[in-house]
């Protein structure tokens, strides 16, 4: 097995998901609705994420939302917090960050224009240790021969009911037990990190999984982070500078459709957009009844952003060029989907390769 080696330009630890939030993507469009919940009030208060039962030392950032009268749900443009005891429970008036300090209970008070509302926060259990992160921009390389990148695991963002942690967990838990290395990808503006590891070999900090870390590896496992946008990012940019350095000719990534989540807007029918709960990627899987139609619906929009809207959605603006679509001009892309499909996407006469496998779910059993 090859060496594991994280080369870095600074120290390890200059960052820390329990120290001062700096944010970049996602703030706006991770405000932008939320689910009902009940109030006295003309104009309802509702907190995105739903979720006030917290550990001594844990963060969360929440979300303030308005249910007008008519239904309709719309973010809170001005707002304030405020904590009756700031011994157990701390806040940020103006941001929604809340952070647990001991065990006990206390009242979380929310204005929101002429409505207000009170939240039960209870504190308990063992303290959760921060996670010490870097900046993207302070890591070099990558290099290990089978790699885990864990993306976004946090309740704070679009993933607001978690649903994609137990998949993570049991892919963290048995790729440590393997020796696979893990790398965590956190987010300062949204610290909950809802794992229950919190040792990886290192994190990253990286708003929108942007970055351009060198990531040399015979095989990485990409989970956590939405499908169509972040893990999708993460990709686009480990391809990007991965085929710049003209280092490999032949690269693996994987797929668990049981830990990557997604907006679920990508289907025919009705869309449920943020902040209605994301779905699991497996979800998704089951809603068509073969392989061939999961590559069809799922794994083909999937690979058209990916190879022909880089940077998604012009995020990051500083994007380094060349577009991957050039950068892929003299490779194979082969595509494996379950346990019945493999076709070659482009480039069948190459013999230079990107093969992306997206696994069958599993349970957490292991049954396929």
């Amino acid at each position: 097995m090859r060496h594991t080696s994280v080369r870095t330009g600074n120290r390890l630890s200059g960052f820390m998901l329990d120290g001062p939030l700096a944010g970049v993507i996602c703030s706006a469009l991770a405000i932008a609705g939320a689910i009902g919940c009940s109030s006295d009030r003309a104009t309802q208060i509702e907190l995105i994420p739903k979720y006030f039962d917290l550990r001594p030392g844990e963060t969360v950032r929440y979300a303030p939302m308005l249910r007008e009268p008519s239904g309709a749900l719309e973010s809170a443009e001005a707002f304030e917090f405020e904590s009756d005891d700031p011994s157990i429970l701390v806040v940020e008036p103006r941001t929604g960050l809340v952070r647990a300090i001991a065990e006990g209970a206390a009242e979380l008070l929310v204005r929101a224009g002429a409505a207000e509302r009170r939240f039960k926060v209870t504190i308990r259990g063992t303290k959760l240790a921060p996670i010490k992160a870097v900046h993207h921009s302070e890591v070099q390389t990558i290099d290990g021969e089978d790699l885990l990148f864990v993306g976004h695991a946090n309740r704070d963002g679009f993933d607001h009911t978690a649903v994609a942690k137990a998949g993570i967990d049991d892919w963290v838990r048995k790729s440590k037990a393997s020796g696979r290395t893990v790398v965590f990808w956190v987010s300062d503006e949204y610290p909950n990190w809802y794992g229950a590891d919190r040792q990886p070999d290192i994190a990253i900090v990286s708003e929108g999984q942007e970055h351009t870390i060198l990531v040399e590896a015979d095989r990485v496992v990409f989970t956590g982070g939405d499908f169509m946008f972040c893990t999708l990012r993460n990709v686009q940019m480990t391809l990007q500078t991965l085929l710049r350095a003209g280092r490999q000719d032949s690269l693996h990534y994987v797929f668990p459709p049981e830990a990557i989540w997604m907006a679920d807007i990508w289907g025919t029918g009705d869309k449920s957009p943020y902040p209605a709960p994301t779905v699991l990627l497996g979800d998704v899987w089951y809603r068509h009844q073969s392989d061939l139609e999961r590559y069809r619906a799922v794994i083909l929009p999937f690979l058209q952003r990916l190879f022909g809207e880089y940077p998604v959605e012009d995020y990051p603006a500083d994007a380094p060029p060349p577009d991957l679509e050039r950068l892929i001009a003299d490779w194979r892309v082969d595509i494996v989907v379950g346990d019945s499909v493999a076709r070659t996407y482009r480039g069948a006469a190459s013999t230079k390769t990107i093969l992306l496998e997206f696994l069958a779910p599993r349970d957490l059993s292991g049954r396929s």
